[in-house]
């Protein structure tokens, strides 16, 4: 596993988390689930699964074309 991909994945979740919360975020928790050694460069999607007055909760998907590579879940603190 390279580092730039697990990178890649931090720096998504944490924009769309802030992006959510209208404010500054600090990662609280984050889990991988590695499916297969990334190829390329791959492509990032992420979903806010819930947001409440302090937490903000992600899933993530790492993909090289049709194949799942990595699957991440996060928590994000809102900081204020």
């Amino acid at each position: 596993m390279e580092g730039r991909h697990v990178s890649r994945l931090l720096e998504a979740v944490g924009a769309e988390a802030a992006r959510i919360a209208e404010a500054p975020v600090q990662l609280v928790s984050i889990t991988f689930d590695w499916m297969a050694a990334p190829q390329g460069a791959g492509a990032t999607s992420v979903e806010i699964t819930r947001a409440t007055r302090t937490l903000v909760f992600s899933t993530a998907q790492l993909r090289d074309g049709a194949r799942l590579v990595c699957a991440a879940s996060a928590v994000h603190r809102i900081v204020e």
